[in-house]
């Protein structure tokens, strides 16, 4: 079973990074404004606690543990959006080959799942294009394109 001593510094952090970068897939693919942005950042967290609470794999929970000790935000040079996207989905592939190298296979689904399951409630968590809270849909169409590239990313 694979815990944070598995893991080099540098491989941990961005194991460590993944959710961030899960969800800054979706917040790049279809940005919602400040409140929007908000919710998207609220629904990313909440994802994080809940695998806190859930404790599946020893991967996991460590994760979960160190997540909820420090979370902190992942810094992007870049203010273009698809650039952000193109930087996180590396970031994902990244660290689900990380995972794949020290952990079971077992541990790897569970994680790419989580990453897939925190994409989409970021991408759930505020309404594209209504006006003042009414109309739109859940889930935009570059949103859901994201979510399709994460899948692939993390396959």
């Amino acid at each position: 079973m694979a815990n944070k001593d598995t893991f080099t510094p540098t491989e941990w952090d961005q194991l460590r990074q993944a959710p961030f970068m899960a969800g800054l897939v979706i917040v790049a693919a279809s940005p919602s404004g400040p409140i929007g942005l908000l919710k998207e950042s609220a629904a990313a967290g909440r994802m994080v606690m809940e695998e806190i609470r859930n404790h599946s794999s020893e991967l996991m929970k460590a994760l979960a543990a160190d997540l909820g000790q420090s979370m902190h935000a992942v810094r992007m040079e870049s203010k273009d959006p698809a650039e952000i996207r193109r930087l996180s989905l590396e970031a994902c592939r990244r660290a689900a080959a990380i995972a794949a190298e020290k952990a079971s296979a077992e541990e790897v689904s569970q994680f790419k799942a989580w990453l897939n399951a925190l994409a989409r409630k970021v991408a759930e968590a505020a309404k594209e294009g209504g006006f003042l809270g009414f109309g739109g849909t859940l889930v935009s169409e570059q949103e859901e394109a994201a979510l399709q590239d994460l899948a692939a990313a993390l396959s």
